[in-house]
């Protein structure tokens, strides 16, 4: 069996790479010009240069492939403005592709934003509600592949939506954190408590459900643990070994150097109610505030050098 891994050069996808990898499974990984490929490298993947937005690319990648997992979509504050094509073209060109190359599963990653900021506690039965183009770009990606399954019977699917994603490698939340640190106050905007994902959870998750017999539906509501941000910064400001001051941006408490969209989740503080998902997956996620301080002193010993960047 080979997998194919779209995005494996990215903060998710190259969780996803190294749990692969572990499992001893055989995979090939899409990247695009430029990409960094050291961790497709280190644990043994075969790099194929390919495109979601370029129809042709796509077949090599794809040729004797099984299993296709999608996480190819950049964050908003990643500085791409290409997310909309890449969950409307990129995922029409995926599925088209995939069919024509007999690929037999697609686990896609999407992510609990699509049930918009203003909806706070999100159930299976919650009806998505997006209100910025991200959101709604990642939600029409999921309807197109949950359409094409159903257009497709023999063709297995499963869309993973996973909580705020914050670990090693994460340069959208746990590395503006660091950086605060560094200066000696961490400011961080209002908010409640909200799910977390860490992204070898999330990988955990998606592997169950490319390889189960068993599942009984093809959407999945995936976390780690629940925390207030405090905590969580708290834990990464720990795992550094630093002393910082950990305070709710407000009036004369200085600005935040987290990026917008992050402020804006946090601000929601989206959280996963029931574990209906959970139990249905045979997930059991393995990172608490404990083990993500864990991973992000670890990542912080072996890059000293990444808040310079």
């Amino acid at each position: 069996m080979t997998n194919l891994l779209l995005g494996a050069t990215g903060f998710m996808g190259g969780h996803l790479v190294e749990y692969l990898f572990q499992q001893g499974e055989i995979s090939r990984g899409t990247f695009r010009a430029g990409s960094h490929l050291k961790i497709m490298d280190s644990s043994g993947v075969q790099g194929v240069e390919a495109d979601l937005l370029d129809h042709h690319s796509l077949h090599e990648a794809l040729e004797g492939v099984d299993t296709v997992y999608s996480l190819a979509s950049p964050m908003p504050d990643a500085g791409a403005k290409e997310y909309a094509s890449l969950n409307r073209e990129g995922i029409r060109n995926l599925l088209e592709a995939a069919r024509e190359a007999g690929v037999m599963t697609l686990v896609h990653l999407s992510t609990l934003d699509v049930y918009g900021f203003k909806n706070r506690a999100i159930t299976e039965s919650s009806e998505p509600r997006p209100d910025h183009p991200y959101q709604r770009a990642k939600l029409e990606a999921d309807r197109l592949i949950l359409e094409f399954s159903e257009k497709n019977p023999g063709f297995k699917v499963a869309l993973v939506r996973a909580s705020r994603a914050v670990g090693s490698r994460d340069r959208t939340l746990t590395l503006p954190i660091l950086k605060m640190a560094e200066a000696g106050a961490v400011v961080l905007p209002p908010g409640e408590v909200m799910s977390f994902s860490h992204p070898k959870d999330v990988a955990q998750a998606m592997h169950k459900a490319a390889t189960s017999n068993s599942l009984r539906k093809k959407l999945y509501l995936v976390k780690s643990f629940d925390s207030p941000i405090d905590d969580v910064a708290a834990a990464i400001v720990a795992s550094s070994g630093r002393k910082a001051v950990i305070k709710r941006q407000g009036f004369r408490t200085g600005k935040t150097l987290l990026p917008g969209y992050a402020v804006e989740q946090i601000k929601a503080s989206l959280r996963i109610q029931g574990e209906g998902s959970l139990e249905d997956l045979g997930y059991s996620p393995s990172y608490d505030l404990r083990k993500l301080g864990e991973d992000v002193a670890e990542w912080y010993r072996r890059e000293p050098w990444v808040t310079e960047e």
